[in-house]
């Protein structure tokens, strides 16, 4: 059993039609785009990698750079396929220095097995939390974007998510320029906040004639 219930397509929509019938915003992008796709990642150190490349960059520029070690690796990203990788052949795909340092301490601690993303499934939101953000060059927004895409938690607010605080001021006309706001915005979401996210990203994307790679 893991540790809390994950969100599938069924409690996807329902929950949102729930956020619908109280928050106006919400009602309007269930109306135009029906409910929010089920975007999902997989529980694995090659997911992790990937949001560390994502940090600061575009989706799609981030997922260039990924296929590109994925490439190398011979089609799958793992922890052991990736043991022998020096830090001149992962800067040598397109890795910033920062981030091939990000990534081949997180390979070396799943290798060692003192980190495994894959137990993290098991876990409550706030430990999942504390495991990721313990790893170099992972913080809240990494462990945020881990559990709505990866462990598809019901209930995750990522405050430090560009595209959400500012998908959320479009859709309100707002200006959100703290935590603070936004948690006191989202506080009527709850036990659907990363339902409302998903539907705010959806409109956000939709807005932009692009979809989350």
């Amino acid at each position: 059993m893991k540790a809390h219930g994950a969100l599938t397509a069924q409690s996807i929509a329902a929950a949102a039609q729930t956020l619908a019938r109280q928050d106006s915003s919400l009602a309007d992008v269930l109306r135009q785009l029906g409910p929010p796709p089920t975007w999902k990642r997989s529980g694995t150190f090659a997911t992790l990698v990937r949001i560390i490349l994502e940090q600061q960059v575009s989706l799609d520029s981030a997922k260039a750079t990924y296929d590109r070690i994925r490439a190398a690796c011979g089609g799958q990203l793992r922890a052991d396929l990736l043991a022998d990788f020096s830090v001149d052949q992962i800067r040598a795909l397109g890795v910033t220095r920062q981030k091939t340092r990000y990534i081949l301490a997180l390979r070396d601690e799943v290798l060692t097995g003192s980190f495994s993303p894959r137990r993290l499934a098991y876990q409550t939101d706030d430990i999942v939390r504390e495991q990721i953000t313990a790893r170099l060059g992972m913080g809240d927004w990494t462990a945020d974007i881990y559990l709505i895409l990866a462990l598809m938690r019901p209930d995750v607010l990522p405050v430090g998510d560009l595209a959400f605080v500012k998908g959320l001021s479009e859709m309100d006309c707002v200006e959100y320029c703290s935590a603070e706001e936004l948690h006191v915005r989202a506080e009527n979401w709850r036990p659907f906040r990363s339902v409302a996210v998903r539907m705010v990203w959806q409109q956000y994307v939709y807005n932009r004639g692009r979809k989350i790679p």
